[in-house]
């Protein structure tokens, strides 16, 4: 069995959705109910403030599950000192709930907002230094060096990955690429500010869920960090081409916002490739996917 965190998000309701068509059993932790309904012989649902390390120990010791997929979450910026405090809280009782089960994989979903804006236009490297600018990205770090603690000291055996610009059906999450499409929608122009310069890698989240099953059933992954992404990289000027393709809308090029500078974020994701990762979606056919989704949503 996989326990899934934070199921009922955009993320985790891809994930779940993909491993229950692979016939595995899937048990999904968050404290909002699932978005879509899956089969019940495959799925069990266990509402719960991950926060409350006697709730989650008292899950684990229930169903007794093999494998871990963490990407709950705070998404919903708070004051600083609640957001690191229930971020701490729920990557720490995931780990040692999963220490106690003697899992044999545990997936930490951080970010690569960990690496922070870079200024240079080159792929980074997982060896590269953290360099988070906000909230979010700090998190996200101190959870990577509370969960390689577990591995160092306790032999959990961890994975870290690190995403790139995620995007796909269900983007409940008010991204970049949300939010162009929802402009789009609406038939409003698309302002991309620092002239649309800004460069990522934007990643169709079936690639994502690719590759956890890979790293998964590879204990060469054990213990090492990934970018994950399509190991392609576009600006925002061309992923808004893109759009404009599907969805016909004016773009903005528009100069920087006070303080603002063009960011470069992206990998090549070579590590990942080594394992025999092979991104299936180029960014048209995912937008396409995503798309289709959001007119459904929008009726």
């Amino acid at each position: 069995m996989i326990v899934i965190t934070g199921c009922a998000g955009f993320i985790g309701t891809n994930v779940t959705q993909h491993f229950i068509d692979k016939g595995e059993h899937i048990a999904g932790l968050d404290v909002a109910e699932p978005q879509k309904i899956f089969p019940k012989e495959l799925f069990t649902f266990q509402k719960c403030d991950l926060t409350d390390k006697d709730a989650v120990e008292k899950i684990f010791k229930e169903l007794k599950p093999n494998r871990v997929v963490h990407l709950a979450f705070v998404t919903h910026r708070k004051e600083i000192f609640n957001e690191f405090l229930d971020d701490s809280k729920i990557t720490l009782n995931m780990l040692e709930a999963s220490l106690g089960q003697g899992v044999e994989r545990f997936i930490l979903m951080s970010s690569s907002t960990v690496y922070g804006l870079r200024n240079v236009d080159q792929p980074v490297e997982e060896d590269e230094k953290p360099n988070p600018k906000g909230t979010y990205g700090k998190a996200k770090l101190m959870a990577e060096l509370m969960a390689r603690q577990y591995f160092e000291t306790e032999n959990l055996p961890l994975v870290v990955f690190r995403g790139f610009e995620i995007y796909g059906p269900i983007l409940t999450i008010p991204s970049i690429v949300r939010k162009l499409l929802e402009r789009a929608i609406k038939k409003e122009s698309l302002q991309l500010y620092c002239y649309g310069k800004q460069k990522t890698d934007f990643t169709y989240v079936e690639d994502l869920c690719q590759a956890m099953d890979i790293v998964l059933r590879n204990s060469k992954a054990i213990g090492e960090v990934f970018n994950v992404g399509s190991g392609k990289a576009y600006t925002y000027e061309e992923f808004a081409n893109f759009i404009n393709r599907l969805l016909p809308c004016k773009i903005k090029l528009l100069p920087p916002r006070p303080g603002e500078h063009p960011f470069y974020l992206y990998s090549t994701v070579k590590k990942l490739k080594s394992l025999g990762f092979k991104p299936k979606y180029d960014v048209v056919e995912g937008l396409r996917k995503t798309v289709d989704w959001m007119l459904t949503e929008h009726g």
